[in-house]
């Protein structure tokens, strides 16, 4: 994977919550994209359900929409 971009709460970051701020969203030059954000506390993860090979992480919607917006201009 070869990181192309890091994008998050204050925009372009130099490196992966090592000093920026997170949750974040990384985008490679391959055309993936990965989300980092915080574990799931015991209820939250009770109250959800994902297959096999699939997990979630919470991130504040004021962030996620922040991100969002970067996205699209990357």
């Amino acid at each position: 994977m070869t990181i192309q971009r890091i994008i998050g709460e204050n925009g372009p970051q130099l490196e992966l919550c090592n000093g920026g701020q997170c949750p974040a969203a990384i985008l490679t030059k391959e055309g993936t994209a990965y989300v980092q954000g915080n574990i799931l506390n015991a209820e939250e993860r009770a109250s959800l359900s994902a297959p096999d090979g699939e997990d979630f992480v919470a991130i504040p919607l004021q962030i996620l929409k922040k991100i969002a917006a970067q996205v699209v201009d990357a």
